[in-house]
C-alpha cells in the first residue's frame, strides 16, 4: 500500500462494517443497513495493539476483499501493512482460500523487487491476516494516471525491475497471473532512483466500477486476471505458463509508454476477443507525441505474439535486452555527465595539454562509450542462468523470426536454413537449452508442414523429448531439495506457521511438475515425486488439508498407468472425502472426484460401490451449472447401466448427453 493510496483514502473513501460497500463525500450511514460508516478517523482498530504486537497507526485502504492498516511492529520497531480478509468473507471458504493464496505466493519469495510477507495468522475471532512492507510511494497505475504516459527514459529502469522481479517468481514455478500497473510500486530512493516493488500475487480482486478501471480488476470466483492485461491463452481459459507474465508484461509496457492500453472493448468478453484475434496498433498511432524507439517498441510487440512459442521465453532475458537497449538509449546523458568531468580535467590540465579542447574530450568519451556497447554487446556472457552474449541472443531472435515468416508464405528451404542458423547459435546458449527448444519446435512445425522430412521431424521431436525429460528431472531435484528445506524442524510459532504457507503454496508447482512427467511417460519417476510431496504436505499440514486432494487425484492416475492396483482407489477415496468436507464451497471439484472414484469402480466390477457412487454423483451434476460434468456423469450413470444389461435406460442417458453436449456448444 502506498503513500499517495492512503491520502486518496483519507479524502474519499469509508466503509460499511456489515456489508462492506464504500462510499464518498459526506454521507454517514449505510443506505442499506443503516450501519454507521467507518473510516480512518473512526475504525475501531485504530490506535488499538493487534495480534499482541502490532500497534495500528491508521487505515492505509480498502479493497473489494479486505482492508489494509498501517501498524508499527512494537518490538522491532518496523513499520508494516496489516491486511485483513471482510468480516463478511471470513466464512467464504474461496475468498479465504484466495486470501491465503496471497500470503503464500508472496512468502515464498525473497527479492528486492518484490513485497515481503513477514507474518500470517487467523484473530481469536477467526479473522485471518497477514503482515507485509508498508510501501512508500506510488503505483505505475497512478503516474500513469497522473502523467498521461511514462518518457522512454524513465520506463526503461521501470522495466528492467519488474523483469527482474518476475524471473524471481517464474524461477519458483509461480506465475503471477495478474500483471498490471496497479499492482507496480514506485518507491522514490535518495539518490533520485526508483525502486520497484511487485505486489498482488494470486489473488483476484473486484470493485464495483465501469469502463477501464473495472476491467483492470477482477471478480471474485470468476475470472483470475485482469482483462486489459491477459494473454490470449489465458482469454481462452487454457493452461498457463510464465509466458502469460510476459504477455501482460508486454500489454503493460504499452500502456506505459503511450498511456493507453493496447486492447479495450466495451466489454469484459469484447477486450478478451481483441487479445486472442487482434494486432496492437502501433504505439505512434494512438500516441503521436510518443518519442518510443522503434528497437524497444519491438521488444514490446514480440512480447505481445498470439503464440506463447513466438515470445521471449525468460523474463530475464527481456531483462538482459532492455539492459543492453537501455546503455544504447541513455548513453548521450552519461556522455553528458562525462563531458562536465572532462571539462574539469581540460582545466585543470591546460598548461601541460593546451592543445586538447572541450570538443577533443567529446570524442574520446564518446568513442569509449561506443567502444564499451560494441564490446558490451559482444563480449558480456549474460547473468548465471542465461549465458550468452546479447549480441547472440538477437541474432538468434532475428534468424528465428526470419525462419517463422518464411514458413508463412511457404519458403521452407529458407525456412530451414533460417532454423539452422538459430538451432547452431542456441546451442551455445547456458539457458537451459530454451531457446533450443523453441527453435526445435519451430522446426517441427516447418516439417510437418513439409512434405517428405518425416526423418528430419522425428529427429526434432527425439531431441525435444530429450531435453525436455533431463529439464523435468533436474526440476525433480530441486523440488527435493525444496521438500527437504519444509521438513527441516522450527523453534518459533511464527516459523511454524510460515513453513506450513510454503508448504501449501509448493502444491500447485508440484502438480505442474507431476503432469510434466507424466506427459513424458515417466511413471515411475512420477509415482516417487508424488509419494515423496505427499508424505511430507500431509506431515505439515495435516491429513484433512484440502489441498492435499490433487495430490492424492495425481498419485491415483500415475498408479493406474503403472497398474499398481491395490494403491489407486484409497487414493481417490482420500481425495473425495476431502472434497466432500468442503463441497458447500466446493461442489463441482467433488462432484468430479465422485464420479472419477466410481468410474473406477466400474472398471474393477465393483459394481455396487460403482452404482451409488456414480448414481450420487448424477444426481448432483444435475443441481450444478455445469454442462459439462453433467455430460460426463451421464455417460458414466450410461455405462454403468449398459454393463447391469438395462440397455433402454442406457439409452435415455447417452442421447440425453448428447442432447446437452450440443446444447453446450
Amino acid at each position: 500500500m502506498t503513500d499517495s493510496q492512503t491520502q486518496k483514502f483519507n479524502i474519499e473513501r469509508k466503509y460499511c462494517p456489515k456489508c462492506y460497500q464504500q462510499f464518498t463525500g459526506s454521507i454517514e450511514s449505510c443506505p442499506d443497513d443503516g450501519s454507521v460508516l467507518r473510516g480512518p478517523h473512526n475504525d475501531p482498530l485504530v490506535g488499538k495493539v493487534f495480534a499482541e504486537r502490532y500497534e495500528v497507526e491508521s487505515v492505509l485502504g480498502l479493497g473489494g476483499m479486505s482492508i489494509v492498516y498501517k501498524a508499527t511492529h512494537r518490538l522491532m520497531n518496523r513499520t508494516v501493512a496489516i491486511k485483513m480478509l471482510h468480516g463478511n468473507l471470513k466464512d467464504d471458504i474461496i475468498s479465504l482460500e484466495r486470501f491465503k493464496l496471497e500470503a503464500q505466493a508472496a512468502s515464498s519469495l525473497s527479492h528486492q523487487n518484490i513485497i515481503t510477507v513477514y507474518d500470517f495468522g487467523v484473530t481469536p475471532d477467526g479473522e485471518p491476516f497477514f503482515v507485509m512492507d508498508c510501501l512508500e510511494g506510488e503505483s505505475l497505475r497512478e503516474l500513469i494516471d497522473r502523467k498521461g504516459k511514462v518518457p522512454y527514459q524513465r520506463a526503461l529502469p521501470i522495466f528492467r525491475q519488474v523483469c527482474d522481479a518476475l524471473d524471481a517468481a517464474h524461477k519458483t514455478k509461480l506465475v503471477h497471473r495478474d500483471l498490471k500497473p496497479a499492482n507496480v510500486i514506485l518507491i522514490k530512493q535518495d539518490d533520485g532512483t526508483e525502486l520497484v516493488k511487485l505486489v498482488d500475487f494470486g489473488i483476484a480482486k473486484f470493485l464495483p466500477a465501469a469502463g477501464k478501471h473495472a476491467q483492470q480488476l477482477t471478480r471474485t470466483g470468476e475470472v483470475f486476471g485482469s482483462p486489459i492485461y491477459m494473454s490470449p491463452e489465458q482469454c481462452m481459459g487454457r493452461e498457463l505458463d510464465t509466458r502469460s507474465d510476459i504477455y501482460a508484461l508486454g500489454c503493460l509496457m504499452y500502456e506505459t509508454l503511450s498511456g493507453h492500453p493496447p486492447f479495450l472493448g466495451d466489454s469484459f468478453l469484447e477486450t478478451m476477443n481483441m487479445h486472442v484475434s487482434e494486432k496492437p496498433k502501433p504505439i505512434k498511432s494512438v500516441a503521436p507525441d510518443a518519442d518510443i524507439p522503434p528497437s524497444l517498441e519491438q521488444i514490446i510487440f514480440h512480447c505481445m505474439s498470439k503464440d506463447a512459442a513466438e515470445r521471449f521465453q525468460t523474463a530475464g532475458e527481456i531483462r538482459d535486452i532492455i539492459t543492453s537497449l537501455t546503455v544504447e538509449l541513455l548513453g548521450a546523458s552519461g556522455a553528458q555527465k562525462g563531458a562536465l568531468s572532462g571539462k574539469t580535467m581540460s582545466v585543470a590540465s591546460a598548461a601541460a595539454c593546451p592543445k586538447l579542447t572541450r570538443a577533443y574530450w567529446a570524442v574520446i568519451l564518446l568513442s569509449g562509450l561506443f567502444l564499451g556497447l560494441v564490446g558490451f554487446l559482444a563480449f558480456w556472457q549474460g547473468s548465471n542462468d542465461d549465458r550468452g552474449t546479447p549480441l547472440a541472443k538477437l541474432s538468434w531472435q532475428m534468424f528465428t523470426v526470419n525462419g517463422t515468416n518464411a514458413t508463412n508464405s511457404g519458403d521452407y528451404e529458407n525456412a530451414e536454413t533460417s532454423y539452422k542458423q538459430a538451432e547452431d547459435l542456441a546451442r551455445s546458449f547456458g539457458d537451459d537449452k530454451a531457446r533450443l527448444d523453441a527453435t526445435l519446435r519451430k522446426e517441427a512445425d516447418l516439417y510437418n508442414r513439409w512434405e517428405g522430412h518425416a526423418q528430419k521431424l522425428e529427429r526434432v521431436n527425439g531431441e525435444m523429448a530429450d531435453i525436455q525429460k533431463a529439464r523435468v528431472r533436474r526440476e525433480t531435484t530441486t523440488w527435493d531439495k525444496v521438500l527437504t528445506d519444509l521438513e527441516r524442524p522450527q523453534t518459533s510459532d511464527v516459523a511454524r506457521t510460515n513453513t506450513k504457507l510454503k508448504a501449501e503454496a509448493q502444491i500447485p508447482g508440484i502438480i505442474t511438475t507431476s503432469g510434466k512427467l507424466s506427459g513424458l511417460a515417466m511413471w515411475e519417476d512420477d509415482e516417487k515425486f508424488l509419494t515423496r510431496a505427499l508424505d511430507v504436505e500431509t506431515r505439515l499440514l495435516g491429513p484433512d488439508a484440502l489441498s492435499l486432494a490433487p495430490l492424492q487425484t495425481s498419485l491415483a492416475d500415475c498408479c493406474q498407468q503403472l497398474r499398481e492396483f491395490p494403491k489407486i482407489r484409497p487414493l481417490l477415496l482420500a481425495a473425495c472425502n476431502l472434497y466432500k468436507k468442503n463441497r458447500a464451497n466446493g461442489e463441482l471439484k467433488y462432484v468430479a472426484s465422485l464420479n472419477k472414484l466410481g468410474q473406477y469402480d466400474l472398471d474393477q466390477n465393483r459394481f455396487d460401490d460403482a452404482k451409488a457412487e456414480l448414481c450420487d454423483a448424477l444426481g448432483a451434476a444435475r443441481k450444478l451449472n455445469d454442462k459439462h460434468m453433467l455430460v460426463l456423469c451421464l455417460r458414466s450413470d450410461a455405462d454403468l447401466l449398459r454393463q447391469l444389461g438395462q440397455k433402454n435406460e442406457s439409452q435415455k442417458l447417452y442421447q440425453e448427453a448428447e442432447t446437452v453436449e450440443k446444447s453446450a456448444h
